[in-house]
C-alpha cells in the first residue's frame, strides 16, 4: 500500500509524463508544413507574436516563418532557451507597451492557464490563441 505522499508523486509524475508526450507531439505537428499553413490561412493571420522562448516556441517561428510576418517571440525572461541570434525576442513589459491588437500564439503547455490569464489583461481573446488550437486542437 502506498502512502499518501507517495500517490501524489506518482501523480505529479504522471501530470508531468502527459505534458512532455503533448510537447512532443506538438513539435510533430509542427513539422507539417501544409496543415500549418492552412490554418495561419483559415484564421487570417498576417501577424503575430509567439509568447514562449522555448522549444516550441523556437519551433513554431521556424514553422510559420514566410507564412506571416512574427514580430516577435516574446518570453517573460526576455530570453530563448538557445541561443539563436537571428530570431527576435523581447520580455514581456516591453511587448505590454508596443501590442496593438495582433495576434498572440502561446506555446507553453505547463503554465498555460497562468499566462492566459495575464495576457487576456490586453490581449483580447479573439487574437490569442494556444499553438493546440493552432494545430486544429483544443
Amino acid at each position: 500500500m502506498l502512502s499518501e505522499r507517495e500517490e501524489e508523486l506518482i501523480g505529479l509524475y504522471a501530470d508531468e509524463i502527459d505534458i512532455i508526450t503533448a510537447c512532443y507531439e506538438m513539435m510533430g505537428k509542427l513539422l507539417d508544413q501544409n496543415q500549418i499553413a492552412s490554418r495561419i490561412e483559415e484564421l487570417k493571420i498576417e501577424e503575430l507574436y509567439i509568447y514562449g522562448g522555448g522549444y516550441l516556441g523556437i519551433q513554431l517561428y521556424r514553422a510559420v516563418e514566410g507564412l506571416a510576418n512574427i514580430l516577435s517571440i516574446v518570453d517573460k525572461s526576455g530570453g530563448l532557451l538557445l541561443t539563436l541570434p537571428d530570431l527576435p525576442v523581447m520580455d514581456l513589459d516591453t511587448w505590454k507597451q508596443q501590442y496593438k491588437d495582433e495576434w498572440v500564439i502561446i506555446t507553453p503547455i505547463k503554465h498555460y492557464r497562468t499566462i492566459y490569464k495575464e495576457l487576456i489583461t490586453f490581449v483580447p481573446s479573439d487574437r490569442l490563441i494556444f499553438l493546440g488550437e493552432l494545430q486544429g486542437g483544443k
